[in-house]
């Protein structure tokens, strides 16, 4: 089987000031495991003085479209529920053609398309107001891709960086594949898949919640989701990183070297997936 030989993990952000909130985590693969080589936000590891959500984006993608052998997970939902799809004028019948399509109502801002998926699932619910899940939300404990935890995230990440990778929406190369929908084993140069960091600690039997934060519960809770994390999965994290992570109050150092973590386990489980909760226009997540 063909491996790549970096493995990274990106907790992705959709704030305004993104550069400060998206950070990546990862490196080369040895024989001992996943060495975790590159840990920071947005504006230490790219290039230039990237600052903003729209800048930090396109610098995202910028470094996707530079690696040459590489897997890559990406904390926000890949797709929206099968329901919801079937509610628009034109359903779009496989994962590419709704990236294609995506946004699918033309909304310029994650409002918009906050108020898009209301009105799509009062149409397809009969009036219903609760925000749908996928297939694969569920049994992780993930939110609703397009409700008002998740819609701006969401948003963001499926058309600011999936189109633009894997479609080549915004006139620049497709160089990615998504497993599952696209690849079921590592597509060179970039094959890229959707994880979910609270969904990876749960099922390592870590603590998924309350690790975010300033206080001395929290700091701790991180220290021992690191050390729990670095025992189950054998990821190697150097003294100076791991106080990163240990320090970092807001958690996203952890969470970018958790998706690192689940990425590369996917990497040697030759990205063997769940059918009891897969639909493949709506997109998978891998713990």
């Amino acid at each position: 089987m063909t491996r790549p030989e970096f493995v990274y993990g990106v907790d992705f952000s959709g704030a305004n000031d993104a550069e400060r909130n998206v950070w990546l985590a990862g490196g080369p693969l040895t024989d001992d495991g996943l060495a975790i080589e590159t840990l920071g936000t947005a504006r230490s590891v790219f290039p230039g003085d990237v600052s903003g959500q729209a800048e930090t984006h396109a610098a995202l993608v910028d470094w996707l479209r530079d690696r040459e052998s590489a897997a890559v997970g990406l904390d926000f939902s890949f797709g929206l529920p099968s329901t919801l799809l079937d509610a628009v004028d034109a359903p779009p019948t496989d994962w590419p053609a709704f990236l294609d399509a995506f946004p699918l109502a033309d909304c310029a801002d994650p409002d918009q398309f906050e108020a898009w998926g209301k009105e799509r699932t009062r149409e397809a619910t009969d009036g219903d107001r609760t925000f749908l899940k996928r297939e694969t939300d569920g049994p992780v404990g993930a939110s609703s891709p397009y409700g008002f935890i998740g819609s701006t995230i969401t948003f963001h990440g499926v058309r600011d960086v999936l189109a633009p990778v894997v479609r080549g929406s915004d006139g620049g190369e497709a160089v990615a594949a998504a497993a599952p929908m696209q690849a079921t084993a590592f597509e060179p140069p970039v094959t890229l898949l959707e994880t979910y960091p609270a969904g990876v600690l749960d099922r390592l039997g870590l603590q998924r919640r309350n690790y975010k934060g300033a206080s001395d519960e929290e700091q701790a809770a991180r220290r021992r989701n690191l050390d729990g994390l670095v025992e189950s999965t054998g990821v190697v994290v150097d003294d100076a990183d791991r106080e990163t992570v240990i320090g970092n109050t807001g958690g996203d150092a952890l969470d970018a070297v958790v998706a690192a973590a689940a990425t590369w386990r996917t990497v040697e489980a030759g990205f063997d997936y769940d059918d009891g909760r897969y639909d493949e226009r709506e997109g998978y997540i891998y713990t």
